[in-house]
């Protein structure tokens, strides 16, 4: 699954791999320098989905820890689908909290 991944990765548009920057870590793009990175990019099995149920699940991700949990896929083409489906059909943590003007004026006061 990993290798399916990678590939997979090398594969996509770049729209594609900002989606997925997105989707893992709420960022649109890279960091400039290694040294920026807050946290190493981790790949995790999906220890809920057993090897049953996989095919059917989707990849989640936790953007805090910058990471990708992946279910045992049985291919790569089922991996992509899974994938692409995810990254491009996930609200963005961008619209979770919106602050308006007078909050941001306020800030921890203000509340």
């Amino acid at each position: 699954v990993i290798s399916y991944f990678w590939e997979t990765l090398q594969e996509m548009s770049g729209e594609e791999r900002k989606l997925f920057l997105q989707f893992v870590w709420a960022r649109s793009r890279l960091p400039m320098k290694e040294s920026d990175f807050e946290a190493p990019f981790k790949i995790i099995r999906d220890l809920k989905n057993n090897d049953d149920e996989a095919d059917d699940a989707l990849p989640s991700a936790s953007t805090c820890f910058f990471s990708l949990s992946l279910p045992e896929y049985r291919s790569k083409d089922v991996l992509r689908r899974k994938l692409l489906f995810a990254i491009k059909n996930v609200t963005t943590m961008e619209s979770d909290y919106v602050t308006n003007d007078a909050e941001i004026g306020e800030g921890w006061r203000g509340m």
